[in-house]
């Protein structure tokens, strides 16, 4: 396949923001299972798609939020959410929607924002 059949290819693919609370005492077991690196098993290359995807995983504390819990925000298309979502929904872990998807997913953008002013900033004008 060519670049530009891979670059069309992309944009024919629908990305989706799906963003996950992780109450504290899943925090550490899911984390687990973002960070597994590529391994073999039974003969086979397991690939750990949450590395190779993108991820961010936020304490609550990092977000401005007074609870503790955990937020994990991922950007991906509709297959890898088919392929993986299960691997991470342990009792404990809920999928975000409506009112509270959207809070949170304000908060990582802005923080996102936030950081790319500032990237900006120091290397901007030189």
């Amino acid at each position: 396949m060519s670049f530009e059949q891979y670059i069309r290819t992309l944009k024919e693919v629908d990305f989706m923001i799906r963003i996950y609370k992780i109450n504290a005492d899943r925090k550490s077991e899911v984390k687990k299972i973002l960070e597994t690196p590529d391994h073999v098993e039974n003969g086979k290359m397991v690939i750990n798609e949450f590395a190779r995807n993108g991820y961010e995983f936020r304490d609550a504390s990092g977000l401005g939020l007074n609870e503790d819990a955990a937020y994990l925000y991922i950007d991906a298309d509709e297959s890898f959410f088919e392929r993986n979502e299960k691997l991470i929904m342990l009792e404990g872990v809920k999928k975000l929607e409506g009112e509270e998807f959207n809070k949170i997913k304000d908060i990582f953008e802005q923080q996102s924002n936030s950081v790319a002013a500032g990237v900006g900033a120091i290397f901007g004008d030189m």
